[in-house]
């Protein structure tokens, strides 16, 4: 669901930044900073509440440094297909699309095992 709401707001963002003039690259990473704040919070509300720590600034912190690897992939993609011009150029949601579709798995695992691994329990700290 994380995923679906981030596109929504990363393709409705990148269009209007696009129907305004700005260059499809650059309204890309506002549209992308964008929706890596909502991913994030619906991540530490829905997906994964149950792990979510009081230190939300450091989780967040965890969170970019965990996606990085996940928004080279998202971005390169992107970049390249917009550039390599036909249909991604024209519509860049298109290009988005793509871009997604490869670095959600990705997102996804590191969420799982790095930002919101599971808590070790400990004997003062009941399960």
């Amino acid at each position: 669901m994380a995923g679906f709401v981030g596109f929504a707001f990363d393709a409705g963002i990148l269009t209007a930044l696009v129907n305004l003039g700005l260059d499809a690259r650059l309204a890309r990473l506002v549209s992308f900073a964008c929706a890596m704040v909502v991913t994030w919070l619906i991540n530490r509300s829905l997906a994964f509440g149950d792990r979510a720590g009081s230190d939300i600034v450091s989780e967040f912190l965890r969170y970019l440094s965990a996606s990085v690897l996940a928004a080279l992939v998202n971005l390169g993609a992107f970049m390249a297909l917009v550039t390599l011009g036909g249909p991604f150029a024209r519509w860049p949601v298109l290009a988005v699309a793509v871009a997604i579709a490869l670095s959600m798995s990705l997102n996804f695992w590191s969420y799982l095992k790095v930002v919101f691994a599971p808590k070790p329990r400990t004997p003062d700290r009941p399960a």
